[in-house]
């Protein structure tokens, strides 16, 4: 799906992003943390496994993973105060919802060349029927209808995720609430030395690096 030159070094990312994820999940003192970094880890290996062809995983499988996750970061992201779930504050819900946006878009990632290959051979089908019947070639184009509308918004929407997931990139490394801040105030926002701990740098690191990865898949997808 990647051009070759990117291979190796998001394969080297999603490795970290893997090791970094199952670190987190670890070392959490409840089951709700660990259960979070644990989705993440398995979808930095979903990813690692579409950058490399060669490892063929099935498909169902991974669609009824990451489609249940996408549903339970949503349902954390709409829960309750009562309920003790992670995403309380303003911020967590958005984190929440992000998340479970970047799990459907994953599910969206692993249709995209099943589509692809669908399409692929409803052509053939119509290609090989031009040579027989009129009532067959018109039944083969009906039955290739399906696959060729699909495509006809798959590939934008790939497109649209792509720029999507950039934007994501520069939210993550941005110090976007000192920047919103200073653009109310009218004062240029001043970059601290050492304004975040280290664990919220390599957070908000591995999360710029993953929207990356998925904004490079996207791109790739579309052409």
């Amino acid at each position: 799906m990647l051009a070759p030159f990117l291979n190796i070094p998001v394969s080297l990312f999603l490795a970290a992003g893997t090791i970094f994820c199952l670190t987190k999940a670890m070392r959490g003192r409840t089951w709700l943390p660990r259960w979070n970094y644990g989705i993440h880890a398995l979808m930095a290996l979903g990813m690692l496994g579409m950058v490399w062809h060669g490892v063929d995983l099935p498909l169902l499988p991974q669609l009824l993973l990451f489609g249940v996750a996408s549903f339970w970061f949503l349902l954390q992201a709409v829960s309750r105060a009562e309920f003790s779930l992670l995403c309380h504050t303003r911020s967590g819900r958005i984190g929440c919802f992000y998340h479970a946006a970047m799990l459907a878009a994953m599910v969206f990632m692993l249709l995209l060349p099943h589509s692809a290959a669908l399409q692929e051979t409803s052509t053939v089908a119509v290609n090989h029927a031009a040579s027989g019947s009129h009532a067959g070639h018109a039944l083969s184009s009906a039955v290739a209808s399906g696959p060729a509308v699909s495509a006809l918004w798959m590939q934008p929407a790939a497109q649209f995720l792509a720029v999507l997931f950039a934007l994501a990139v520069l939210i993550w490394l941005l110090p976007v609430r000192r920047i919103a801040a200073g653009l109310r105030t009218g004062r240029v926002p001043r970059l601290r030395r050492a304004s975040r701990p280290l664990p919220v740098i390599l957070e908000r690191s591995y999360e710029a690096g993953a929207a990356l990865t998925m904004s490079l898949m996207f791109a790739a997808a579309s052409m």
